[in-house]
């Protein structure tokens, strides 16, 4: 099963990433971590969501990037081609995310970058800004998700999501999430649970197929999910009293109909000097639901 995974993720590369330049690798003590890139000029990284999620997720943002900018497209530590030795938490948690994107810009001689990340991605950009925050130009932060762990905020994010479903749906939500849970579900349970909750992660249900063919582009990595949230579980992931670290710019662009909006107005209310934009008619993937308006923002922050 792995290794039809990563043939499928080879020949969706292959067409996906057709518009990049060029693709390349840095040798690691676990493996290999790849990487993209677009166009010229300067440099900004693409983060993509999950955690887990392929980047091929974000790659029509990299090729407009790649218009006025170089855009460096990562795959993460534990998704694609960068699969680590062993897959384990010894190389699957936050620290180890945010020191590849340092070896990232080590290698390619990058002494400051602008970095942009869509969810799980933004809170990766976060983390690096904590950390190493003379090295962000800016941080340009798409429907970010959480900036810390909190029983309140996971509540928030599920009724959000159940409130935006129909009786059919929640009736099927609650029936399907037992079986997953009991490890009974087939595989067309999980397709249908799935479909379910990015009916709720979008705003024009009608458009349900072709998005999901954008954000399922390419097989996510379910045990680099589970590794990295049990990490930051484990780790009391807080961003609440160390974002102040990070002294640049920040720009937010979110879905105005967004199930997860209430993170990116949180995060708003900590870090005050953030510049926020919110894209009408859209939900968690303004990139893929108004990418004219979505594209038209993302210049701006640039």
């Amino acid at each position: 099963m792995r290794k039809f995974s990563i043939l499928l993720t080879l020949l969706l590369s292959a067409t996906l990433l057709s518009f990049s330049q060029s693709t390349d690798s840095i040798r690691t003590a676990w493996g290999h971590l790849y990487y993209h890139l677009y166009g010229k000029g300067e440099p900004v990284i693409v983060l993509s969501g999950g955690p887990g999620n392929s980047c091929l997720q974000q790659a029509e943002v990299a090729a407009e990037l790649g218009k006025t900018h170089q855009a460096i497209l990562l795959e993460q530590r534990g998704t694609g081609l960068s699969v680590p030795t062993p897959m384990d938490s010894t190389t699957i948690n936050l620290k180890s995310a945010v020191d590849d994107l340092r070896l990232l810009m080590d290698h390619l001689h990058l002494s400051k970058v602008t970095i942009y990340g869509h969810s799980w991605g933004a809170m990766l950009a976060m983390n690096f800004a904590v950390a190493y925050p003379q090295r962000v130009k800016k941080l340009v932060l798409a429907c970010p998700g959480y900036y810390k762990f909190d029983a309140g905020f996971f509540t928030t994010h599920i009724n959000n999501l159940r409130v935006r479903m129909g009786l059919h749906e929640i009736g099927r939500y609650d029936s399907l999430d037992k079986k997953i849970a009991a490890h009974q579900a087939t595989k067309a349970d999980s397709a249908e649970y799935n479909r379910i909750i990015r009916m709720s992660y979008i705003y024009d249900k009608t458009m349900i197929d072709s998005i999901l063919k954008k954000i399922d582009v390419a097989p996510s990595n379910t045990t680099m999910q589970m590794l990295m949230i049990q990490d930051l579980s484990r780790t009391h992931y807080d961003l609440s009293k160390t974002l102040s670290r990070y002294k640049g710019p920040m720009y937010l662009i979110g879905g105005a109909q967004d199930a997860l909006s209430f993170y990116t107005y949180e995060l708003k209310q900590i870090h005050p000097s953030a510049v926020l934009y919110w894209v009408q008619a859209s939900g968690h993937f303004p990139m893929f639901e108004q990418q004219k308006a979505f594209f038209e923002t993302l210049h701006k922050t640039l």
